[in-house]
């Protein structure tokens, strides 16, 4: 069997670095940092490549390893990875598949097209906010007044994390490092500890526990700001993808093993 090309930067994605595993699938799981690559199962079948790779690194990775075919499982705002790696495919002739991740509704709240904007409207508003946006555009909110007393980030607990945040000029004291996701009643309680009025979240669908952080704000009754999604051109479902897959492969992808958050 030809080995299976996998960018797994996402809970889905490991649930299906899992389902290969589970069927002896040989694969490459690509992750953008070493902490990625700890998540998901060792040995047997699966090989993990953690580091992030451009373009040309993509090709080069898709040429040499003869794969069957690729799946882009990163995130949905992760939409450099995702150009590159649809470019390399097409380069390399590599037949890709795009895991998509289901959009919750975000009903009630503030939508705004990226980080920008939402520390543009966080000077608009008066209280303390919970970024839940990870830490890549932590920089974009030090543009928010006071953003030393009234921000919140909450990203992974990783040593080169913790000390971008601080050297921002974020304290410590408002650091909560943490991998999710998370249930409503941890978020419930992280805003109701820190007496926060304010979530500002991405649209991480189910998988990525939006409705959670969505319910929590609404028993807070905290306003919602959320970053909107990057357009996506095409790709399928977990449900629409699974049945493809194992038809190319000729085996069956069952449950695999829960891959945590």
């Amino acid at each position: 069997m030809r080995p299976v090309l996998l960018f797994a930067g996402t809970r889905e994605g490991r649930e299906l670095a899992a389902r290969f595993s589970a069927a002896g699938v040989p694969a490459t799981v690509c992750t953008a940092t070493g902490y990625g690559g700890t998540l998901l199962p060792e040995g047997g079948t699966l090989r993990v490549h953690a580091g992030r790779l451009d373009r040309e690194g993509i090709a080069a990775l898709m040429r040499e390893g003869n794969f069957s075919f690729a799946v882009d499982a990163t995130h949905p705002y992760a939409a450099e990875a995702t150009r590159n790696i649809r470019a390399a495919a097409g380069e390399s002739g590599t037949v890709l598949f795009r895991l998509l991740r289901e959009s919750g509704g975000a009903e009630g709240c503030t939508a705004v097209p990226d980080a920008k904007a939402a520390a543009r409207l966080l000077n608009e508003r008066e209280g303390k906010a919970l970024l839940a946006t990870g830490s890549k555009e932590l920089a974009v909110f030090t543009e928010v007044s006071d953003y030393q007393e009234r921000l919140y980030p909450r990203m992974l607990p990783l040593p080169e994390v913790v000390k971008g945040a601080l050297e921002l000029g974020f304290p410590a004291a408002h650091l909560i490092c943490m991998q999710g996701p998370f249930g409503m009643e941890l978020n419930e309680a992280l805003m109701r500890q820190f007496d926060l009025s304010i979530l500002v979240t991405k649209e991480t669908g189910r998988a990525g526990g939006f409705p959670e952080k969505l319910e929590a704000a609404r028993r807070q009754n905290a306003e919602v700001i959320v970053i909107g999604r990057p357009p996506e051109e095409e790709g399928l479902s977990m449900e629409e993808l699974l049945p493809l897959l194992e038809k190319k492969l000729g085996v069956s992808l069952g449950a695999g093993e829960e891959m945590g958050g």
